[in-house]
């Protein structure tokens, strides 16, 4: 199962979700279409954005091309 943590934008997949590392190939990042398709939970609706995210007190690496 494919676990979201938050969404967010890269500068080349546009508008998508960090995904945990146990997604494996999959991570970091997902489109949102395939996050969809993937069954990725919980459903992108109800993700933070990744400022949300860091604000709440958690933490992740950075990934290169992901926009802060």
């Amino acid at each position: 199962m494919i676990k979201g943590l938050y969404r967010t934008q890269d500068v080349l997949l546009g508008a998508c979700v960090r995904v945990d590392w146990s997604a494996g190939d999959a991570a970091p990042l997902l489109t949102e279409d395939i996050y969809r398709i993937m069954g990725g939970t919980p459903k992108l609706e109800d993700l933070m954005s990744r400022g949300d995210y860091l604000r709440s007190g958690r933490h992740c690496e950075a990934v290169p091309l992901e926009l802060a």
